[in-house]
């Protein structure tokens, strides 16, 4: 019914392009890089803390050792969220490529 009124037909356009702000974009990379930066910031350090608690044989530097398990623990339990960012940052910056 409201196809006799009169008015002309729709032609078929794409919709427009969505446009993607700075801000956006800049939290897309923050997103990304910041899970990578705290892994291997984290992996090297439980190394690093390793490595120290093996070099000296005093029974002082075990402490170093078991901190060096407390922080790949913290990496374990942050895993999901670290994925979770990742991945997010990952959909943003190619939604902003595109």
């Amino acid at each position: 019914m409201s196809e006799s009124v009169g008015y002309p037909p729709q032609r078929n356009v794409p919709p427009a392009r969505r446009v993607y702000t700075r801000t956006y974009r800049v939290w897309a990379h923050v997103l990304l890089w910041t899970p990578i930066a705290l892994t291997v910031a984290g992996v090297a350090l439980g190394l690093g803390l390793f490595a120290a608690a093996d070099a000296d044989p005093t029974y002082g530097s075990s402490a170093l050792g078991y901190l060096g398990i407390v922080v790949w623990g913290a990496l374990a339990v942050l895993s999901p969220a670290l994925l979770g960012s990742f991945i997010a940052g990952l959909v943003m910056l190619s939604r902003s490529r595109r």
